[in-house]
């Protein structure tokens, strides 16, 4: 019931907080992008906590087969992935999917989440917006913590498999911690997911978006 209030609180303060043009949004949008952000927080928590993941459920995660399986059903990458990249772990939790894939040697981490989307009157600037001024889930995976803005540096756009991918990047803090992260969106063509690309490279303020450009790269279609 807690965690029910906490994600009530969180969706009233932030409807109430949309400027006059995003007032104008149909209802379902603004319910959407809360529920991407929400469950984002809540997909991190349950990969950062171990305890509920423990035989199979664990294995499967990690199961070189099993994770590309679940990747395929975000992106279709080329094989093998671009040098010093490599699939951490993949989650498929029914209609939402989340992967991350991870360069050790930047100790960067980039996640992929797939969800349910359509409308046309979503765009990507508009998620990627909405992320980085509310915020994205804290480092240490803590639900019940506030969420992390991003203070942008930089937005700019990209051409992935075709398809536009929205992205900001910028500084976040976390229990006093500086680090940088990378945000993008895309909604493909076909108008029916909603994919989120966030990278963060905890030990760095600056962004390796070169390194980030080469991963997406390699994506051959969505």
């Amino acid at each position: 019931m807690a965690v029910r209030n906490q994600a009530g609180k969180y969706m009233r303060s932030k409807f109430s907080n949309y400027s006059r043009n995003e007032k104008g949004l149909a209802t379902w949008v603004k319910i959407l992008i809360g529920v991407m952000i929400i469950g984002t927080i809540s997909i991190v928590t349950i990969l950062g906590a171990s305890v509920w993941f423990v035989g199979s459920a664990m294995k499967d995660m990690a199961d070189p087969a099993k994770v590309r399986a679940t990747v395929d059903t975000i992106a279709k990458f080329e094989n093998p992935l671009p040098k010093g990249w490599s699939f951490g772990m993949a989650l498929p939790l029914g209609p939402v999917c989340v992967a991350i894939v991870r360069n050790e040697k930047l100790d960067l981490n980039v996640t992929l989440l797939k969800m349910p989307g359509g409308g046309k009157e979503m765009s990507t600037e508009m998620v990627v917006g909405e992320y980085s001024a509310k915020g994205v889930p804290n480092v240490s995976g803590d639900s019940s913590k506030p969420s992390v803005p991003i203070d942008v540096q930089n937005k700019g756009k990209l051409s992935v498999a075709g398809e536009e991918l929205a992205y900001a990047i910028g500084v976040s803090t976390d229990a006093g911690k500086k680090f940088s992260q990378f945000i993008g969106c895309v909604i493909p063509k076909n108008n029916q997911s909603v994919i989120i690309v966030q990278g963060q490279c905890l030990n760095s303020q600056e962004y390796p978006l070169e390194d980030t450009k080469a991963l997406l790269a390699a994506i051959k279609s969505f």
